[in-house]
Parts: C-alpha cells; sequence; structure tokens
C-alpha cells in the first residue's frame, strides 16, 4: 500500500471547486444549501490563523488530496494527558497545517496537556432518523412522539455537496427531545426511552462553547519544546508511516498512514486524529467488516457498502468533536495498517469513488449491511425505528424469489428454520453453519433482571411472539412469567433480553428434559441491507459485486463520483 505522507498530510489550504452546475443540480435535488468540495492549492499559504485553524476541525467539509480523493478525519484517542508520535525518518510539526510554518523534530515526539477547559454543550436524546423523501415530512414522525407523551422537535443534520458533476446528499432529520446538560442524566433517559418505546436512545450533541487548551510538544533528541494553542500538526518528513503510542501502560503502539493531529476534546483533554484518504481508511475498515479470504466479487460489493457507510456518516456523527468520524464500532472499526489485507486493499481500490446512490434527489443509500440474513432480508422500519426506505426492502434470496415473493408466512416458518433451504445465503457445507441456522437453549429462570427484564417478571412459563417481520424476525415478544408478564419491542432488544441470541429469526420448540426453552434459528444480525455470506455465495455463483448490491439494495443506482 502506497504511503499518502507526500499527498495527503495536514489540510491543504481551500480553493472552492464547486461550480455553478453543481449548485444547480443541488437546488435541483431539494438542497437548502450546499456545502462545497474543497482542492488543494498548489502553492504555498500563510499561516492559519488559530480560529481558522480551530474551524477546520470542526467542519463537515471534504478535503481532496491530489489524487482526487477524499480525506476523513477520524478520531483514536481521547482524554490523554499524553499522547507520544514517531515516525522513522523524522517528523514534521506543522503549527498551521500543510502549507504553512514547518519545524522539523527528530524520530519521537512526546505532547503535553498544559492546560484544557472543557466545552459546554447540550444533550438531546434521538428518538428516531428520518432519510430520503421521509425527511422531507417530519411532522408525521413529530406527531407519533407527541402521541406518547414526549416534546419532540426536529434537527437537520448532514451536509450536501458536489463532486463530478453530481449533487450528494447524506442529510437525514432527527426526531429528538430532551435539553441535557449533563450526559449521564441525558444517556440514563435515552436508555428508558429506548426500553419503553424503542427510540434510538442515541445522544444528539449541540455545541454552546468549544473546548480550549494548550499543549507542549517536545523533541527529546534535540531539546526542542513547542507550545501551541488548540491543535498541532504532524506529518512524516519521509515517507514512513506515523506511529501513534498514547499514554496507556503497556500498549502498543499503532501505525497510520496520512497525518495526525493532537487537538483538544470535549472534556479539554488531548484527542488525537488521523487526516487520511478514504481510500486508505477503508484498507484499514474493510477487513473487520468481512473474511480477507471471500470471493473478489464480495469483497468488492462490501468495499462499496463500507465507502457508503463511511459518507453517509459525514456530518451526522460527533459534531461536538475536532473529528468527523471515530475509530470504534459507534462509526467504524478502525486500527490503521494493523488489519490491512492484500485482498481487501485491492477491492477496495478496484472499486474506488464508487458509491450506491437513490434513484432520486442524489441521496446516498444507507448501505447497512450484515452477516447472515437466514435467507430472506428485512425491512428497515421493522428493525429500527423510522419510515420505511425503499431501498431497503426486505428480500427473499434470488434462489428463493419464486417461493416467497411476499415474505415467509408463519405457516412455513417451521419448515424453514428446521431445514436449511440452499440458497446463496447458506454458507458452503465444509464450513460451519452457524450464521445460518442455529439452536439455542435458554433457561427461564435466568431471564427475569437480564438486558433490562424487570427481576418482578418472575420465571418465565411461555415465550409468546405477537408479531414478526418480513423475513420472520421477531419484533415483538410477550414473556409470561410466574409473577407477572412483560412485553418485549424490537428486533435487538429481543436478542439481547433472550441471552443475545445471533438474530430474532427463531421459533419456540418444547422445553427440553432440563425445562430450558428451546429456539430453533436462523441468520446472524439484523438482517437489513446486503447479507454478507449471501454476497459471498452469488459471487461464487459468478455474480460481480454490482449485481449484488443491486440485488439488496433495490433500484440503487451506482456511480463513481471519484
Amino acid at each position: 500500500m502506497g504511503n499518502l505522507a507526500t499527498d495527503a498530510g495536514a489540510p491543504k489550504m481551500p480553493t472552492m471547486v464547486a461550480t455553478r452546475r453543481a449548485m444547480l443540480q443541488g437546488l435541483a435535488a431539494g438542497a437548502v444549501a450546499c456545502t462545497h468540495l474543497w482542492a488543494p492549492r498548489s502553492a504555498r499559504a500563510s499561516d492559519l490563523a488559530l480560529s481558522d485553524r480551530i474551524d477546520l476541525l470542526y467542519s463537515n467539509q471534504f478535503h481532496f488530496n491530489r489524487r482526487g480523493e477524499p480525506q476523513v478525519t477520524v478520531g483514536l484517542v481521547e482524554g490523554r494527558d499524553r499522547v507520544q508520535l514517531s515516525a522513522t525518518g523524522g517528523l514534521q510539526v506543522l503549527p498551521s497545517g500543510d502549507g504553512g510554518t514547518i519545524i522539523e523534530v527528530g524520530e519521537t515526539i512526546e505532547v503535553r496537556l498544559d492546560a484544557g477547559t472543557p466545552a459546554k454543550v447540550r444533550y438531546a436524546i434521538v428518538l428516531e432518523e428520518l432519510r430520503g423523501t421521509a425527511a422531507m415530512r417530519p411532522e408525521p414522525a413529530l406527531e407519533r412522539w407527541r402521541k406518547l407523551g414526549l416534546a419532540p422537535y426536529d434537527e437537520e443534520v448532514g451536509t450536501v455537496f458536489g463532486v463530478s458533476g453530481h449533487v450528494l446528499d447524506n442529510r437525514r432529520i432527527r426526531i429528538l427531545t430532551g435539553r441535557f446538560s449533563s450526559e449521564t442524566e441525558a444517556s440514563a433517559e435515552g436508555q428508558r426511552l429506548k426500553e419503553r418505546h424503542g427510540a434510538l436512545g442515541a445522544l444528539h450533541v449541540g455545541m454552546q462553547e468549544r473546548s480550549r487548551g494548550t499543549m507542549v510538544a517536545r523533541d527529546p533528541q534535540r531539546g526542542v519544546a513547542i507550545r501551541a494553542e488548540g491543535v498541532l500538526w504532524f506529518a512524516p518528513r519521509g515517507r514512513a508511516p506515523l506511529q501513534l503510542r498514547a499514554d496507556e501502560p503497556g500498549a502498543a503502539a499503532r501505525t497510520y498512514w496520512g497525518s495526525l493531529y493532537v487537538a483538544i476534546d470535549r472534556s479539554g483533554k488531548l484527542a488525537v486524529a488521523n487526516l487520511v484518504s478514504e481510500t486508505e481508511l477503508l484498507c484499514g475498515l474493510v477487513p473487520a467488516e468481512i473474511y480477507a479470504s471471500a470471493p473478489m466479487a464480495a469483497l468488492e460489493a462490501q468495499a462499496v457498502a463500507a465507502r457508503g457507510q463511511l459518507v453517509s456518516k459525514v456530518g451526522t456523527r460527533h459534531l461536538g468533536d475536532p473529528f468527523l468520524l471515530c475509530a470504534a464500532q459507534h462509526c467504524q472499526v478502525y486500527a490503521g495498517r494493523a488489519l490491512e489485507q492484500p485482498r481487501t486493499s485491492q477491492a477496495v481500490r478496484a472499486t474506488r469513488g464508487w458509491v450506491a446512490m437513490r434513484p432520486v434527489h442524489g441521496q446516498l443509500v444507507d448501505t447497512v449491511y450484515s452477516a447472515n440474513c437466514g435467507g430472506h432480508t428485512e425491512d428497515n422500519e421493522v428493525v429500527w425505528p423510522g419510515e420505511a426506505d425503499p431501498q431497503l426492502r426486505g428480500r427473499p434470496d434470488p434462489l428463493l424469489a419464486a417461493r416467497f415473493p411476499g415474505g415467509i408466512p408463519e405457516s412455513a416458518l417451521q419448515a424453514w428454520l428446521r431445514t436449511s433451504p440452499e440458497t446463496y445465503s447458506r454458507p458452503p457445507r465444509d464450513v460451519p453453519q452457524e450464521p445460518y441456522r442455529w439452536t439455542s437453549t435458554i433457561d427461564p429462570a435466568a431471564i427475569a433482571g437480564h438486558s433490562h427484564v424487570p427481576a418482578s417478571l418472575g420465571t418465565v412459563r411461555r415465550l409468546e411472539i405477537l408479531a414478526r417481520g418480513k423475513s420472520g424476525r421477531a419484533t415483538h415478544v410477550r414473556l409470561h412469567g410466574t409473577r407477572s408478564a412483560f412485553d418485549l419491542h424490537g428486533e435487538l432488544r429481543i436478542r439481547r433480553a433472550l441471552g443475545n441470541l445471533r438474530s430474532s429469526l427463531f421459533i419456540v420448540d418444547a422445553p427440553d428434559r432440563f425445562g430450558r426453552l428451546v429456539l430453533h434459528g436462523g441468520g446472524h444480525g439484523h438482517g437489513v441491507g446486503m447479507c454478507q455470506h449471501g454476497a459471498m455465495g452469488m459471487a461464487r455463483a459468478g455474480q460481480d459485486w454490482k449485481a449484488i448490491l443491486r440485488h439488496y439494495y433495490r433500484d440503487a443506482d451506482l456511480r463513481r463520483l471519484w
């Protein structure tokens, strides 16, 4: 993999490249405002003022490197008092980013927090998110939550931008409630609304005043000390990658392409972020999402889906943080060079710039995916709060299209889950079949008090499934206990309450000789969007990545944007 140190370092001074044509397309797509894409100037620029440097950190605009690839900022660590950066051949310190002052130092530099002041933020609870055409008419969703006794309001997140003659729109409307100054209090209320009403329960951060602070970077080899306010950028002097060692005893250094910067996080401590091209970022992400040994067409489909997820999150996550995305499960797991695999990197580069778009409005498809759908994918609104997404409709495996054109009926579930029908989703017979068909036994006395099921329920005597989705996934379950009954709503909540099941696609058998509940199930994950095992099966049958994506994301328009 090539090093990006020479062309994807700290942010270039921007020059606007959005054309009048792109802006008109944005208006035609219903854009209220257009956030432009920015490209680097080749000429050197003067040092940025502190306010400009900080504004860059919180901006939701893309910057492009000289190869025409978007660059993304990814938060790697937060809440630190000290971090250590290194690079073979030496480091450059760039107080104003690329194009300004350059200070050359040795191979290792330590950055310590000198003083920091936390940000002032307000937290709201996300009840649901509206995307696509549903985002244009939030009133029905607001009214649903009002009927539950809440005081909802809506707020737009995301951005609109033009690239290569196309308008790309990842905006969505969040239905929110509450205004909290305490994150702990907001989280507790979000969890309560999630359990009681099936809300998303995530926190929406509103910045009232940004954090402030100073840091000192010291080069122990040359005796150089650099004091800076707000942020410091670092790039390798040669073509070597950068290494980061956080202030954690025994923690191993991690290696990253691109450049790193140290900023003041929301808590007033040090945060380290990686500025890297989306291609290099995906090379580190995709191996964490799918087996690198999978057929190439499946890897290419995964790369495009992961790119869509990556771009769609810009401007919608970490609104109060000095970076666009994080490196954890909350966004997408990213460990720099550590997870890179030649085959997944090949798939990322072969599909460079390709994304799945909706047929209208210039919006990205929400290219979600799960490990194994069990032979039939699920409608998005059955799994998560929100409106029906035309691109995320539950569909039978291509080999079963004639058998289950309208979903799997209750009358067919017994035979469907007790057998292992031939589908693309079924793994090859020489590998474990548990992602496709499984059996789980549950101690009926262990459910009460587990994963927010009330302890007052007592021992579960019967598990009644009251509603299912198109794929057969349970969406409403009633637990009949010795003391009371309790209803579970939502696919994920059901899975967790019953002992972290692989999916909520199951039937209930008679108790075994020990009195345990016996479940026969299928699939692994929520089942919405692309089925990764299904993609592998389609690839083994000779279908290319475009055919795979068009099956799992109905009517998707596949385009190359860069």
